[in-house]
């Protein structure tokens, strides 16, 4: 490779079985991969394929010299693989502060990137700018965990928080926003809960939302006070610019509050 001394971001892919992948960024390429050939840490041997991403530009010249822009893409390649069920054995490094410049190039480069990622097959979805992206499953449980929760149980699907049942839901995406769906009639059913406002609506998206189900329950009687008569009871949450709503038969309340993070 002509630019092999320059500045990149790399991915190391492990393609036996597992789905699993190594993201690094250098700012001199060949070092960096002999040493994960000849010195490899635990962690990183026995990669079978790299994929190596730069500008093409000649070492003096590249924008990937910005140790920034490094960082920022390979933080973005972390989130791409992780919501492609990846086992992703990278930890995210630190945010730098971006330029508007910076900011300009690092948008233009994502794009490329998701587009030569799907062409080789490695990715099928992709983040979106609206932040409602979904957070992958150890990542929740880990924000929860610094934020003072105590989980005694935790699954794909359902977790104990705090003494309390916790339904994750990451929704399917309609025109009204992310659908989750209650059901069930048995006493310890999602819809169950819900009527008894006991628990919470765990949903693994953006800045991810602990929503107590009371709040959801005092919307839906508000609206329909024979909604749980029902089946079923279809709700909505979306992300908006700056503010996160509850929808329930096209009225929505402001729930922006029960986000983990700042959104």
């Amino acid at each position: 490779c002509q630019h092999f001394g320059n500045s990149v971001i790399y991915m190391l892919f492990y393609d036996r079985g597992e789905k699993k992948v190594y993201i690094g960024q250098s700012e001199n390429l060949k070092n960096r991969l002999l040493t994960h050939i000849r010195t490899p840490d635990a962690k990183v041997k026995n990669w079978d394929r790299a994929v190596l991403i730069n500008d093409g530009r000649n070492a003096s010249q590249s924008d990937f010299n910005d140790e920034n822009i490094r960082l920022t893409l390979e933080n973005f390649l972390i989130q791409l693989f992780k919501i492609n069920r990846y086992k992703v054995i990278t930890s995210a490094s630190r945010n730098p502060s971006l330029s508007s410049s910076q900011k300009i190039l690092i948008n233009s480069f994502k794009q490329e990137i998701v587009i030569l990622l799907t062409r080789k097959t490695r990715i099928t979805k992709v983040l979106t700018e609206k932040g409602d992206d979904e957070v992958y499953n150890d990542e929740v449980r880990k924000l929860l965990l610094r934020k003072g929760y105590k989980i005694a149980k935790w699954g794909r699907i359902e977790a104990a928080i705090n003494g309390e049942p916790a339904y994750i839901r990451a929704g399917s995406l309609k025109s009204s926003g992310w659908q989750v769906t209650f059901r069930g009639s048995k006493p310890s059913s999602f819809k169950t809960n819900l009527q008894q406002g006991k628990g919470f609506l765990l949903m693994p998206r953006g800045p991810v939302l602990l929503i107590p189900l009371k709040e959801i329950r005092n919307h839906i009687h508000s609206v329909d006070s024979d909604a749980f008569i029902r089946d079923t009871i279809d709700v909505f949450v979306k992300f908006e610019e700056q503010e996160i709503f509850l929808i329930y038969k096209g009225k929505k309340i402001e729930i922006s509050r029960f986000a983990l993070q700042e959104f």
